[in-house]
């Protein structure tokens, strides 16, 4: 099981925690949490391509294994848009990554694109 450390940024903002919980499930292959957040039509632009469709990009976030650790650094929101930082860890190292998402809304209700970018 992925040992999981939350950002201080989500503690009066339920946007900032939802935003938090998106990129906790694209890391830790969490389709059950992503699903039905995702709007259909969303679109994924991650350092391998781009993926459309909700079905797709859960498909793709369930491959491969889910890493030893995800700490989340950093939670923005603002408008219909939130990024969060952070570092994975698995048994070859520490990896980083940042997920920038727009939502289809200021009411954070689907995501309808996914920025993904791995340090």
């Amino acid at each position: 099981m992925t040992h999981i450390r939350r950002s201080a940024d989500c503690g009066n903002s339920p946007k900032n925690g939802l935003a938090e919980d998106v990129a906790v499930a694209l890391e830790t292959r969490g389709v059950d949490v992503l699903t039905p957040i995702l709007d259909p039509e969303v679109e994924w632009h991650h350092p391998n391509g781009v993926v459309t469709s909700a079905r797709s990009v859960a498909d793709q976030v369930a491959i491969g294994v889910a890493p030893n650790s995800v700490t989340i650094d950093h939670v923005v929101s603002h408008g219909k848009v939130a990024a969060v930082n952070g570092t994975t860890e698995r048994g070859q190292g520490e990896r980083r990554f940042c997920h920038v998402l727009v939502f289809t809304s200021t009411t954070f209700k689907k995501v309808r694109r996914i920025e993904s970018f791995d340090g």
